[in-house]
C-alpha cells in the first residue's frame, strides 16, 4: 500500500504516550499509523469509513488524559508500542554505496576515468568533442559521473540529501520509481553539464539530489502525501542556494567550480517528473 491510500484522521500532541490509543485501534482491527508533523503527531487510518470512529476515539482519548479512564477500554498498565516507520530503501542504499566508492576512487587517485563522461578525447581533430567516448560504445558514461565525488563536503552533502529524499520516494512509490528517477535525471543533468564543461571533468550526485528535491516538493504540495511534506522554508532556501551558486559563491567550499548546470537542469527535470507523476496519480484516481 502507498501513502495515497491513507486517510488523515486527527492531529495529536507530539509528546504524548499513544500506547493506549494504539492498542485500542489494534484490538478493534483498525489499520492505522502515526506520522510526525512538526511538533505534532498525525493519526492516519486505511479505511475511509473508519475515519470518524477513529477521530471520536482519539478525541475521547485526549479528554480522558491518555484514555486511562476506560472510555476506549484500555488499561493504564499497557506497555508502549514502538512502530518503526523507516522503510527499507534498496535503491537509495545502492546509490549511496556507489557514491562512496566513487569518492574513495577520487580520494585515493585510483583510475576513476572509467566513470567520467569523457576521457582521452583526441585533441586538435574533428572528433575532439564530449561525445567521443559515447561513440566508442561506452554508454555507461552518461550516468556514471553521478557517483564521483570530490572532497568530504561534497560526498557528505549529497549523501545526507540522497538519504533524506530517496527514502521518501521509495517509501511512497517503491524502488522502481526511484531507480527510474535517478536514471532519467542523472542522464539529463550529466549530459547538460557535459555540454558546457568540456573538456573539464565533473562528477557528483547533486544534479539528482536537486531533481529529487524538486520532485518531492511538487508532488507533496499538490497531492498532500504525508511523507512528501517538507518544511515550508526549505524550498526557497534550496532555490536561493542554487541561484547564488551560479555566481561562484560556493566554489571555494567545493574546491573547484560547482556544476551549476547539472543542478539547475536536474531541478527542472525533477519538476517535470513530478508533474508526470501527478498526472498519473490523477488518472489512477479517475479510473477508480
Amino acid at each position: 500500500m502507498s501513502d495515497l491510500d491513507w486517510q488523515r484522521v486527527i492531529t495529536l500532541p507530539g509528546r504524548s504516550d499513544f500506547s493506549s490509543l494504539n492498542q485500542w485501534l489494534a484490538e478493534h482491527q483498525v489499520k492505522h499509523r502515526f506520522t510526525l508533523e512538526g511538533d505534532s503527531q498525525i493519526l492516519w487510518v486505511l479505511d475511509p469509513e473508519l475515519v470518524e470512529p477513529a477521530r471520536e476515539a482519539a478525541s475521547q482519548w485526549m479528554k480522558s488524559d491518555a484514555g486511562v479512564d476506560g472510555t476506549i477500554g484500555v488499561a493504564r498498565h499497557l506497555k508502549p508500542s514502538i512502530k518503526l516507520n523507516q522503510p527499507f530503501a534498496p535503491i537509495t542504499l545502492i546509490c549511496l554505496l556507489f557514491s562512496f566508492v566513487g569518492f574513495a576512487l577520487v580520494e585515493l587517485n585510483w583510475n576513476y576515468s572509467l566513470f567520467l563522461y569523457y576521457y582521452r578525447v583526441p585533441a586538435f581533430s574533428d572528433i575532439s568533442d564530449q561525445w567521443y567516448n559515447l561513440r566508442q560504445g561506452e554508454y555507461w558514461r552518461v550516468l556514471s559521473p553521478i557517483f564521483l565525488h570530490y572532497g568530504a563536503v561534497h560526498i557528505i552533502f549529497n549523501a545526507l540529501w540522497l538519504w533524506f529524499l530517496g527514502t521518501r520516494v521509495e517509501s511512497v512509490f517503491g524502488p522502481i520509481v526511484l531507480a527510474t528517477l535517478v536514471l532519467i535525471t542523472g542522464v539529463i543533468s550529466n549530459t547538460a553539464q557535459a555540454i558546457v564543461s568540456f573538456p573539464i571533468p565533473f562528477g557528483g550526485m547533486s544534479g539528482v539530489v536537486y531533481a529529487l528535491f524538486a520532485y518531492v516538493w511538487l508532488v507533496g504540495v499538490v497531492s498532500k502525501i504525508p511523507a512528501f511534506q517538507l518544511p515550508p522554508a526549505l524550498f526557497p532556501l534550496m532555490v536561493a542556494f542554487m541561484l547564488i551558486s551560479w555566481f561562484g559563491a560556493f566554489d571555494w567550499l567545493a574546491g573547484g567550480e560547482v556544476a551549476d548546470t547539472a543542478h539547475t537542469v536536474g531541478f527542472v527535470s525533477g519538476l517535470l517528473c513530478g508533474a508526470t507523476t501527478l498526472l498519473l496519480i490523477g488518472s489512477k484516481r479517475e479510473s477508480h
